[in-house]
């Protein structure tokens, strides 16, 4: 059996939500990814796609847009923009699309469960995107890109504590 645990969530201030709340950030290609953070200074993509804060012609994977990314958190988390819960929670949502509905928990899961097959991959994910979401972790010390083990898309806005 998969074991689960409760986390301390940084997540949006609830008055600025709908501005940070943002599709996954592989959804976007890079331009795109830009477009949207100009559009809106607040989506969470400045985070997880900090290279939007650069020229096009920074890497990808250079350690000065981790270094973006961890600032970023940061000051949002100074500003009020990203609130800390005080205590470790279970996270539950309702997903509405197309008229059906999905419940669903946001929790921790053990690595070890994921590699040993105990939880079962959704996709096989490409070397080089874990190796970017890997140094993305390492140096913001946060998991801003949670993995849905059911296939449900992240969300930031609606949670129930």
């Amino acid at each position: 059996m998969a074991e689960i645990r409760p986390f301390r969530c940084i997540r949006p201030n609830k008055e600025v939500a709908s501005k940070v709340a943002a599709l996954p950030y592989d959804v976007y290609n890079r331009q795109e990814a830009k477009k949207e953070v100009e559009k809106n200074s607040l989506s969470f993509l400045a985070v997880d796609r900090a290279e939007t804060q650069f020229l096009d012609d920074v890497d990808l994977h250079d350690p000065i847009v981790y270094a973006k990314a961890k600032e970023i958190l940061e000051q949002w988390q100074r500003e009020g923009i990203l609130v800390s819960d005080e205590t470790e929670c279970y996270y539950v949502y309702e997903l509405t699309m197309d008229g059906r509905s999905q419940t669903g928990i946001v929790a921790c899961a053990a690595v070890d469960d994921y590699r040993n097959g105990v939880i079962k991959k959704h996709e096989n994910t490409r070397e080089d995107k874990e190796q970017d979401r890997i140094c993305h972790v390492d140096v913001t010390d946060a998991h801003t890109g949670p993995i849905s083990l059911s296939e449900i898309p992240r969300i930031f806005s609606s949670y129930i504590r």
